[in-house]
């Protein structure tokens, strides 16, 4: 594949890619529900002190709804601004995860005994530096011959023989035969 090739789907992995979006969803919103309860609270704050100044003290719910209608805005470009960052958070996760499916790719290649060539990342991808490393890998395993399973089962039988060998010479060479009955059988 050309390195300027794009690829056709932006979710790659629905698992990582999607989990990622939702963590990151929950905290856009859980980051701004703290920040209109903070604004509340100083808000409120605010009134308290104002009270013990000799200000008129107001109903919580007079306080929070007038508070709701001034600070609206702030939910209003949270939603607005949330499918913008999700979208880039989902690109972005694709210059990742779309690496790491490529290399899960090849790999179960080489699992069903495919010849495979090196990976080439296109550009933007990240794991440049893992795809470095990876090659470097293949291009090892690559080097290596081989093994005919004949000529191992062949190697493996001469290994036995030889070992065998070596007792039985060991064995014999542990056998003395006694000098006289050697002659007594020439003479």
């Amino acid at each position: 594949m050309s390195q300027k090739q794009l690829r056709q789907k932006i979710l790659v992995n629905k698992a990582i890619q999607g989990r990622l979006l939702f963590r990151i969803g929950l905290y856009w919103f859980l980051y701004h529900g703290v920040l209109w309860m903070s604004l509340f609270l100083f808000r409120y704050a605010e009134h308290r002190g104002a009270v013990r100044a000799g200000a008129l003290p107001r109903s919580f719910a007079d306080l929070y709804q007038q508070f709701s209608r001034e600070y609206f805005g702030v939910w209003v470009c949270a939603f607005a601004v949330a499918p913008i960052v999700l979208w880039d958070l989902l690109k972005f996760s694709h210059r990742i995860v779309g690496p790491l499916v490529r290399f899960k790719n090849t790999l179960d290649s080489l699992s069903a005994g495919k010849n495979v060539d090196q990976v080439r990342l296109r550009d933007g991808d990240l794991l440049v530096d893992l795809q470095d490393t990876f090659n470097n890998y293949l291009s090892t395993l690559q080097s290596f011959e081989p093994v005919d399973p004949e000529v191992e089962k062949c190697e493996q039988i001469e290994d036995a023989l030889a070992f065998e060998l070596q007792k039985l010479q060991a064995e014999v060479g542990a056998i003395k035969v006694p000098q006289n009955s050697r002659h007594a059988t020439h003479g």
